[in-house]
C-alpha cells in the first residue's frame, strides 16, 4: 500500500507542460505562471486549455473540467486510474517523477476566514443549483480568500486533510491540500459522489436514505487512492459517479476492486450527474 501511494504521489507530480510536449502538444502562448494550449482533448482553433505552472494543474474551459497529470492521462488515453499510473511510470516519463522546478511552495491562495453565514449572492447560487439552503448550510461555509491582491469569497466544503473545496457561480478551485471529504455518521454503508453539489443533490433526491449512510465526496477522481484504507470498513458502497467516460472508468475500477460496491448511476440516467437530474426535476415541477 505504501509503495502504491508513493507511485500515485510521484505520478501526480508529473510536470504537465513537459508531459504534453512529449505527447506532441505545444503551448500557443506562455506566460510567467501559465501556458495555453489547443485542447488535446477535443478539436478547437483558439486555445482554451490552460496549465498553471505554479500549481501544476490543467483546466479545459471548453469542457469545464481539469485536474492533475493523472486526470489528464485518464482523459487523453480513455483509460482507468491504474492504467494511467502504469503509463506515467514508463521510463520515458522519468523526468516527471520529481516536482516541476516551476512550482512555487508559496501558497497561491491564502485563506482569510470562514463563516457559517452565507451571503445573498452565494445563497442565490445554491438555489440555482436546486439545493435548499437548510441542507446546504449544514455542510457548506462561506470562505473568504486572497489571490494575489484580490479578495474573493466562495462556498467552501472542508476536506479530509483540512483543505477547502471552493465553488461559486464563476470559479472553482481548492485551498490545498486536496483530498476527499468524509461525512461519517458511523453507518455500515457508504455513498460516493464526485462533487459537493452531487452530494447535496442526493440529500434532496433520496432524502429518506441520505441520513442512513456515510458519505464520501471525492472532490476529484484523483483522490480515489486515498480511500483504499477506508473502503474495506463498509459492508456496502454505493457509487454515484458521473455518467461520462471518466466516471465509467472509475466506476469499473471500484467495482473490480471492491466486491461490496454497487453502481447506482442508473438512478439519474440519462443525466450526467445527480445535480443535473435535480435541476431537471425542479424545472419540470415548475412548468
Amino acid at each position: 500500500m505504501k509503495k502504491n501511494n508513493e507511485l500515485w504521489s510521484s505520478a501526480r507530480n508529473t510536470d504537465i507542460i513537459q508531459l504534453l510536449k512529449s505527447l506532441g502538444h505545444y503551448p500557443t502562448k506562455t506566460k510567467e505562471k501559465e501556458a495555453w494550449f489547443l485542447s488535446p482533448l477535443r478539436s478547437e482553433t483558439q486555445a482554451s486549455f490552460i496549465v498553471s505552472k505554479t500549481k501544476n494543474l490543467w483546466y479545459d474551459f471548453g469542457l469545464s473540467k481539469g485536474g492533475n497529470s493523472i486526470d489528464l492521462i485518464m482523459n487523453l488515453k480513455s483509460c482507468n486510474f491504474q492504467e494511467a499510473l502504469n503509463f506515467l511510470k514508463n521510463p520515458q516519463y522519468s523526468f516527471s517523477f520529481n516536482p516541476p522546478a516551476q512550482i512555487s511552495h508559496e501558497p497561491k491562495i491564502k485563506l482569510l476566514k470562514t463563516s457559517h453565514f452565507i451571503s445573498n449572492a452565494l445563497q442565490d447560487y445554491i438555489m440555482q443549483r436546486g439545493i435548499p439552503m437548510l441542507l446546504a448550510s449544514r455542510f457548506l461555509e462561506e470562505v473568504t480568500y486572497k489571490v494575489r491582491s484580490g479578495i474573493y469569497f466562495s462556498l467552501g466544503l472542508k476536506n479530509h486533510k483540512k483543505g477547502w473545496e471552493l465553488r461559486n457561480a464563476y470559479f472553482k478551485t481548492v485551498i490545498a491540500p486536496k483530498s476527499y471529504t468524509h461525512i461519517c455518521w458511523n453507518h455500515t454503508s457508504l455513498c460516493i459522489t464526485e462533487g459537493m453539489f452531487d452530494f447535496l443533490s442526493l440529500g434532496v433526491l433520496e432524502k429518506e436514505s441520505f441520513e442512513k449512510m456515510d458519505h464520501v465526496i471525492l472532490n476529484s477522481l484523483a483522490c480515489v487512492p486515498q480511500l483504499m484504507g477506508l473502503l474495506p470498513s463498509y459492508s456496502k458502497i454505493y457509487l454515484y459517479l458521473d455518467n461520462d467516460p471518466a466516471g465509467d472508468r472509475m466506476t469499473s475500477y471500484l467495482l473490480e476492486h471492491f466486491a461490496q460496491a454497487i453502481d447506482l448511476r442508473y438512478r439519474f440516467y440519462p443525466h450526467k450527474d445527480l445535480n443535473e437530474k435535480l435541476c431537471h426535476v425542479r424545472r419540470e415541477n415548475t412548468l
